[in-house]
């Protein structure tokens, strides 16, 4: 079932779930001791699993945004078998994600989403770009633009897809929109409306985007892997794994929480279920969710 629905001003912003995922801790930020943890498996239980909390429980998130007439979907999730069988492999061991299925439930129908937002081109948000059910893939939001920053575009082509990931996700995901027409690239901030604006965030890719909404005197940041999850709000320094560039990535990370505090923005990351907002506790600032 689809997650919460905020409204920001006149933006409506709906959470949409695809698939969740165990990856250790210790791989995924290989230079965190693991005792360093341990405040923050007390405070976000919610953000862990195995027997001992030893792995991050990341969740593939979507979110289907709303504003002045146009539907917006923000990343596709990692997919399904038949249209991203590496990733899904990989990533949630070989289970169907129910994006599609989350949209229908959350009233949105394939045909409504006129833009389909990268936050950038990692194979876990691109999984349900393409429809393979007839003789060729074609593209799965049939009325969409699918909008993503260049420099993402270029750094994961093959055989780079291939050699940063050992998955050949491109040709099965990306490469079929690239045929149909219907692909945008970005080189820097856009309007996707008045109210709704894509702004540069690298270092976990050389491409990375979130988007900014300010409507009716409030805001919001939908980010994708800028964080993943709420304890990297409080230690922004801590490097993911999969950051291309990790000093890239942690100024993006300070320059996004100060942003975000300064505007009180709501806050939505995508491996991480639900909005939330910064706030700050004897100098420290955590993630609170809504």
């Amino acid at each position: 079932m689809p997650g919460a629905t905020i409204t920001v001003g006149n933006v409506e912003i709906t959470a949409v779930h695809d698939n969740e995922g165990a990856l250790p801790l210790s791989m995924v930020f290989p230079g965190v001791d693991a005792e360093l943890w341990v405040p923050y498996k007390q405070r976000y239980p919610e953000c862990f699993n195995g027997d001992n909390n030893e792995n991050f429980a990341a969740h593939f998130d979507c979110y289907v945004i709303r504003s002045e007439g146009h539907t917006i979907l923000v990343d596709t999730g990692a997919g399904s078998m038949a249209t991203n069988p590496g990733t899904v492999t990989a990533f949630a061991g070989g289970v169907d994600g129910r994006l599609l299925s989350d949209l229908q439930a959350a009233g949105v129908n394939k045909e409504d989403i006129d833009t389909v937002f990268f936050t950038h081109l990692h194979p876990d948000h691109v999984g349900w770009n393409v429809n393979n059910d007839g003789p060729s893939p074609v593209p799965a939001f049939p009325n969409a633009r699918y909008v993503f920053h260049q420099d993402d575009w270029e750094a994961f082509r093959p055989p780079r897809d291939s050699e940063v990931f050992g998955l050949t996700f491109w040709e099965e995901t990306l490469a079929p929109l690239e045929t149909a027409g219907v692909t945008e690239p970005l080189s820097g901030e856009h309007s996707i409306t008045s109210e709704i604006t894509a702004i540069l965030t690298p270092g976990h890719t050389p491409g990375s985007m979130s988007l900014a909404i300010d409507s009716g005197g409030e805001k919001a940041l939908v980010m994708g892997d800028v964080f993943h999850g709420p304890p990297q709000v409080s230690e922004p320094s801590w490097v993911f794994a999969f950051d291309a560039d990790p000093d890239t990535a942690v100024q993006s990370r300070n320059r996004m929480l100060d942003r975000a505090e300064a505007e009180n923005a709501i806050m939505a990351i995508c491996h991480s279920t639900g909005f939330g907002r910064i706030i700050s506790q004897e100098g420290r600032r955590y993630w609170q969710g809504l």
